[in-house]
């Protein structure tokens, strides 16, 4: 073995009892593996996808009853305002527990925290689908925000956990796929929902797709926290010795840097924001999030009025286009990102210029999408703008929660919750504020506004990230040199040879 396999940990049968304490995992003998190797390829895609669709939950339960909530209004005996807050609420809560969220998966495992907010999701879900007053049902969209926050944060963490950094934004892109045409699928699938069963089969068809998703990840996702992760391959090890069994040698590269898991307090991660190298980012994802949620709300009330008068059904169809342009905006953002990464490896915010660049699409989007629907001209062209937007949105998305992850990977799990919950809070406030300023000012003005404000974000943080590329200094080794400090043991390379265990 190489010498900088020294601090790795290593577990044989005569130093068991003195090294149990510690977890390992078990490889071919005199042979290192990687904490991110222990699951093959094709098994980590398939846990991914399952995690993507459980993440959909959180922004679908949001936009699947948009289309009927004039159908709502008029069931409930509700006003305009109440109805839209059930929207806003949702979001607001949602925001707030995912800070909570994260530290808890870290404290107590992924897999059991997500079990246990889809289960309280699913009893909220069912009030809602019983509720016979708006009270109640404001009261208890607001918890099922709370509690399906989950799925993505934790989700998030459980791709962070199983991916390496080089391939970290591609499969984040990839996870939030779902996240992203949630929004924009909701509406498309609660339009003929509630034009053909009534605004309660919304509800219906989340409580069957909780439990769906609950089954899931019993069954087939595995503890991905690298500690708890780590101590059942140390239980595997001893079961082998006392019933007997040989037991290979056991070498983990991370051993010495995975430390037991503290529960971090959920404001932890505000400090964060001090950094004016993540700050503008953060601030420039969370204003799109916010613009998405705002226009995404008032398109289906501007659509159900003159000269457009769509019913439920078709204001549905009207989202397609935009989920589409979401949908390649985060696999292509993802991809671009960690491209980026490659090609201006100056700085770890190389990664984000080419991102940035695309997502001017944002205020370009929104002031076709708002001033169109201000003027009553043609559904085709807010649509376009619409389509625009949600693009660049996507396409920043991605790549930021990628760059985050590796900028501060101590920190990654309550940074995403961060992101995560600025961005929901954001959202709920900007459609509070959003509805009584579209009446007074309009569309064209509202929407212009944020645009501004969305242009003048993404210059910020393209200046930083221009800065931090010019004044980073990159260093050279050459071949010999490289090939030097591997024989010294300083370079940990992956070697060809290295075999990817299959543990679960």
């Amino acid at each position: 073995m190489e010498t900088s396999l020294n601090d790795s940990l290593t577990l044989n049968s005569s130093s068991l009892p003195t090294t149990l304490e510690k977890p390992a995992t078990v490889v071919i003998p005199d042979t290192s593996i990687s904490i991110y190797e222990i699951r093959s390829n094709r098994r980590r895609l398939f846990i991914l996808i399952i995690l993507a669709f459980s993440g959909l939950l959180l922004p679908f339960s949001d936009s699947v009853y948009l289309p009927s909530l004039a159908n709502i209004e008029h069931d409930l005996h509700a006003s305009t305002t109440l109805v839209d807050y059930t929207v806003s609420t949702y979001l607001i809560c949602a925001g707030i527990f995912s800070l909570l969220w994260g530290p808890l998966s870290d404290q107590f495992g992924r897999k059991i925290i997500l079990l246990l907010s889809f289960i309280i999701f699913l009893g909220f879900t069912i009030v809602c689908i019983l509720a016979r007053s708006i009270i109640v049902l404001l009261i208890f969209r607001s918890l099922q925000g709370a509690a399906i926050s989950a799925s993505l944060v934790v989700g998030q963490s459980a791709i962070v956990d199983m991916y390496q950094p080089d391939t970290l934004g591609f499969a984040m892109g990839l996870f939030l796929v779902p996240f992203l045409i949630g929004p924009i699928l909701g509406p498309f699938i609660g339009g003929i929902l509630s034009n053909t069963f009534g605004w309660r089969s919304t509800f219906i068809s989340l409580a069957i797709m909780s439990v769906i998703s609950a089954l899931l990840i019993l069954i087939f996702v595995p503890e991905t926290h690298h500690y708890r992760v780590l101590q059942q391959l140390s239980r595997d090890v001893k079961k082998k010795c006392k019933h007997g069994n040989q037991t290979n040698t056991v070498i983990v590269r991370e051993a010495h840097i995975i430390l037991k898991p503290r529960f971090v307090s959920p404001w932890y991660p505000f400090l964060a924001l001090s950094d004016m190298t993540i700050a503008p980012h953060v601030a420039v994802c969370n204003m799109n999030f916010t613009a998405l949620f705002i226009s995404l709300t008032l398109m289906s009330n501007r659509e159900s009025q003159e000269p457009y008068t769509l019913s439920s059904l078709h204001i549905g169809f009207s989202y397609i286009p935009t989920g589409v342009l979401a949908l390649l905006g985060s696999l292509t953002g993802g991809w671009i990102s960690d491209w980026s990464a490659k090609h201006f490896s100056q700085a770890m915010e190389g990664r984000l210029i080419l991102n940035l660049i695309g997502t001017l699409m944002c205020p370009i989007g929104l002031l076709l999408y708002g001033w169109t629907f201000h003027f009553g001209i043609h559904l085709a062209l807010p649509l376009i703008g619409s389509t625009l937007f949600s693009f660049g949105e996507s396409f920043m998305y991605s790549s930021t929660c990628a760059f985050v992850n590796i900028k501060k990977p101590a920190m990654a799990g309550s940074l995403l919750a961060l992101i995560n919950a600025i961005s929901f809070v954001c959202a709920g406030i900007g459609i509070i504020v959003a509805i009584p300023l579209v009446t007074l000012v309009g569309f064209g003005p509202l929407l212009s506004l944020v645009a501004g404000l969305s242009f003048l974000l993404i210059c910020i943080s393209l200046i930083i990230v221009i800065y931090q590329l010019r004044s980073s200094k990159l260093s050279l080794v050459c071949p010999n040199e490289l090939l030097k400090a591997t024989s010294l043991g300083i370079c940990t390379a992956q070697s060809e040879d290295i075999i990817s265990v299959q543990w679960f």
